[in-house]
């Protein structure tokens, strides 16, 4: 069975397996029925299992964009007899509770070919237990998944074709699960994602790698910062190293835009706050690239988008509506304050607010409206609140929220996100 290509990127840029720490090495999977004792190929991709968790180390995924097919899911998981059930959390750790058989490769991803019946058996080959691991219901698998589908959306490819590692994270304090009679399980605490794409404008490799946590409690982060479940972050490579155990290839480390340890010239000419890099990313206009100056945030000043009122149906703007509350001491201008989606040209609060509107007192609330250019997608989106412009750079980022579909799909009722903060606290 045809699995990863190293060399699918071209021979110019070839990326292999990734390999181990010394720590790790023990738990790898060894068996004489898989490739090189321990690759599990599949159509698209390979799969390294980790014979303590009973689940993948890493899975390796090729995408051809331009052969993706939509083709019918299947809905059986079944077990891999080359891996054996022994080394496999088989369906009795996903029944009844709140966990989910999370695909490590994208089963939408996978599902390419120059056939319908390709696509479809690439697709069927996701099925294997070897590719899943406990996922916590409310982790949102599109939101997570689609990584891939941002450089896409960008343009930045050369020619559709893409690389990604993907694998668990486990903490040091992780819970556990225990169906009647069988073996605990650990829970990951998260996962990572690192795609790879050559460039279409510079004609190099490019990296882009996230993290997503679902249970940040178990993480004891020694750099003191406040990690939010189901929250992507854009980290360096050296950080899922780290946290793995994985050692990837040195072009993947070097091409990927975000730095680990400390670097005087470029905190100053990048604008970077703090190393190593871990910046929260919603949408795809968000990622940062090679040079990227990133954003000046003010956390400060205790000025909030409270809530947001999204129409659940029809037209996006009709009867939408942004409440951003002042809970400082002062009284606040709001002149040349603007609101962004991310993706259109941001509100200038002055042409929506007139005179006295403008001066948000003390724990006062004002309501935005109407929001044109923006449009509150009811699929989900990002809202982000600036400060006025500071020559030709945006402003100080005072606050940013994020919303999902299931938020948005309750009609007439505003999201509150002080909730969100209540619960991060």
């Amino acid at each position: 069975m045809v699995g990863y290509n190293p060399e699918f990127l071209g021979t110019d840029f070839p990326l292999p397996m990734p390999s181990f720490s010394p720590s790790l090495v023990g738990n790898v999977l060894r068996k004489p029925e898989l490739r090189d004792d321990i690759y599990v190929d599949y159509i698209n991709f390979t799969v390294i299992m980790n014979r303590v968790r009973r689940s993948p180390l890493v899975t390796a995924l090729n995408i051809d964009q331009n052969l993706l097919k939509k083709v019918e899911r299947k809905s059986r998981w079944d077990i891999d007899t080359r891996v054996g059930c022994e080394y496999q959390l088989d369906n009795d750790y996903y029944a009844n509770n709140c966990w989910d058989r999370g695909h490590l490769a994208r089963r939408a991803s996978a599902a390419w070919g120059h056939s319908t019946q390709e696509a479809r058996r690439a697709s069927d080959a996701t099925f294997f237990f070897t590719n899943a691991a406990l996922q916590h219901e409310n982790f949102n698998p599109d939101e997570w998944l689609a990584l891939e589908d941002w450089v896409k959306d960008l343009t930045l490819d050369q020619n559709g074709l893409i690389t990604e590692f993907t694998g668990p994270i486990y903490g040091d304090f992780g819970r556990t699960i225990t169906p009647s009679g069988r073996k605990p399980a650990v829970v990951p605490s998260g996962f990572f994602k690192i795609v790879c794409f050559i460039n279409g404008q510079t004609q190099e490799l490019d990296v882009r790698a996230c993290i997503m946590w679902q249970d940040a409690d178990s993480m004891a982060d020694r750099r003191g910062r406040k990690l939010f479940n189901f929250q992507r972050y854009q980290v360096t490579v050296s950080e899922i190293e780290e946290l793995t155990g994985l050692f990837f290839d040195y072009k993947i480390y070097e091409k990927n835009p975000l730095l680990f340890n400390e670097n005087e010239g470029a905190k100053e000419k990048l604008n970077i706050d703090s190393f190593p890099e871990c910046i929260p990313v919603d949408e795809p206009e968000e990622m940062i690239s090679q040079e990227t100056k990133r954003q000046d945030i003010g956390e400060e000043l205790p000025v909030y988008i409270a809530a947001a009122m999204v129409n659940s149906k029809g037209d996006e703007r009709q009867n939408e509506w942004v409440s951003v509350i002042n809970l400082s001491p002062d009284e606040i201008d709001l002149t040349g304050w603007t609101l962004s989606d991310m993706k259109r040209v941001p509100l200038e609060l002055d042409t929506v607010l007139a005179g006295e509107q403008r001066i948000l007192k003390p724990g006062e609330a004002r309501q935005i409206k109407p929001l044109n250019p923006l449009a509150l997608s009811n699929k989900g989106s990002t809202i982000a609140l600036y400060q006025p412009m500071e020559g030709s750079e945006r402003g100080l980022r005072i606050d940013r929220v994020h919303y999902t579909q299931k938020q948005a799909s309750v009609e007439g009722v505003p999201i509150v996100f002080s909730y969100q903060r209540k619960n991060k606290s």
